[in-house]
């Protein structure tokens, strides 16, 4: 992280498919300090996985939210403080990059015809 920044995002990955008899188990935490780090921990994500996140700046924390990722989406369970409206524009960009993906591995499967 940069010693020089004010603020961060502190990202709370939950482990996927706990049992009630599992042991309580423990977030991953990821600090994210700009765009293109928050980019690449949403798209390295598993389907099917809760976060949340934590927007701190100068050590007090300025905003919450809780999100759910799905094959297609990130579901927004809620959002306070700075967090309202945080992802959208990470999410958009996500969106487009899955969207480029899907279409490069179907242009690829798709035989050449002449």
């Amino acid at each position: 992280m940069n010693a020089f920044a004010i603020g961060h995002a502190e990202l709370y990955i939950y482990p996927e498919k706990v049992s009630p008899q599992d042991r309580i188990a423990s977030p991953q935490r990821i600090d994210v300090t700009g765009m293109q780090d928050l980019l690449e921990v949403l798209t390295s994500m598993s389907a099917e996985t809760s976060f949340s996140v934590l927007l701190v700046m100068n050590d007090c924390v300025v905003g919450n939210g809780k999100y759910f990722m799905t094959h297609e989406t990130v579901t927004i369970l809620h959002e306070y403080g700075a967090c309202v409206g945080f992802l959208v524009k990470p999410l958009t960009m996500l969106r487009e990059a899955r969207m480029k993906h899907h279409q490069q591995r179907y242009n690829s499967q798709d035989p050449v015809q002449e």
